[in-house]
């Protein structure tokens, strides 16, 4: 590359530092949907939503997004940042299983009705607390979130390049124990929410460290620097990667693969140029939810089945989405 690029792509660079990506909040739009129809959609009448079942691809996505933004904490070693950060994790990861703790055992000790049909246990509300599994099984990614975010954090006072010597030599391992299922045969014996969960944050590492080095060496930028070529590129990859990909589970490395492609292309898109301003805030303003709708959409899905009979088709899970922001539209602590 000449001198006169060379100089042209850091200007590009420095540019694009402070600029939020529309179409990365898009994409985590999406993948809360698709969460949604993972979990709630029942009947499958067609190749496309067989997939959804199989393509477990949000779970990476969502760790791709949210640490790619978790660089600059670690590279400032901002402690202000960084407990803002754990405070958007932490409320709703312990407020939620508490709530749902005492509303259930009220509801079922005083008129025999809940949601789960049953009481839970204060040891239950433990075990949910400590691993984020237990009667409320998605919050094991905000345990991840949290977890992965102080490990880094903690870690992050040395040198970046020991930093990232050691947390990719620690991903490689995690990987490969992950792959051979080498932490499940290990606590086979122990209860499924301490075998899940260790096994997902094993398999959450890698994809949390990737994302920090694509930042860091600034991968991302260059491809937008040529934008359009790359996401034709991608846009290549994708479709095989999502049709031929074997089906898998979180630490598939074609899942991965194929969120790694998902990300850029939607960090590629030029929507910042061409989308409207009163657009973009109202993506914002959706977008400041996600952590919320991925948290409550199991709740709102059971009481929609067993109150009003929901069919489980892909109408209810849109009326599940919508209905979430409209009923929680001003609640700012279910921001990611």
């Amino acid at each position: 590359m000449s001198e006169y690029n060379k100089t042209k792509m850091s200007q590009f660079i420095k540019s694009k530092k402070n600029e939020r990506n529309v179409g990365l909040q898009i994409f985590r739009m999406l993948l809360c949907f698709w969460v949604l129809l993972f979990h709630c959609l029942k009947r499958f009448k067609s190749i496309a939503f067989i997939y959804i079942k199989l393509k477990k691809f949000h779970v990476p996505s969502f760790f791709f997004i949210s640490f790619f933004y978790f660089y600059p904490i670690i590279k400032e070693r901002n402690s202000f940042k960084m407990k803002s950060r754990l405070e958007r994790l932490f409320i709703p990861f312990t407020i939620w299983p508490i709530i749902i703790w005492l509303f259930n055992n009220i509801l079922y000790l005083t008129f025999k009705i809940s949601m789960f049909n049953r009481t839970f246990q204060l040891e239950e509300l433990i075990i949910q607390l400590i691993t984020g599994r237990k009667f409320f099984i998605q919050l094991w990614f905000l345990f991840n979130l949290i977890f992965l975010s102080i490990f880094f954090f903690i870690f992050s006072f040395f040198t970046e390049s020991i930093f990232f010597t050691f947390m990719i030599f620690i991903g490689i391992i995690c990987y490969i124990f992950q792959h051979n299922r080498f932490i499940y045969n290990i606590l086979e014996n122990y209860k499924d929410c301490i075998t899940n969960s260790v096994g997902h944050l094993v398999s959450s590492f890698p994809i949390a460290i990737t994302s920090l080095a694509i930042n860091k060496i600034n991968i991302i930028l260059y491809l937008e620097y040529h934008r359009y070529k790359s996401i034709s590129i991608i846009l290549s990859i994708l479709p095989f990667l999502f049709i031929y990909g074997p089906p898998n589970t979180y630490d598939g490395l074609d899942i991965n693969i194929f969120s790694f492609f998902a990300f850029l292309l939607f960090y590629l898109l030029p929507i910042n140029k061409y989308l409207n301003k009163n657009f973009k805030n109202i993506i914002y303003i959706m977008t400041n939810y996600t952590n919320g709708i991925y948290c409550l959409h199991i709740i709102i899905y059971t009481f929609l089945r067993k109150e009003f009979k929901c069919s489980s088709s892909l109408i209810d899970c849109f009326i599940i989405y919508l209905l979430y922001f409209i009923i929680f539209r001003n609640k700012n602590f279910y921001q990611l």
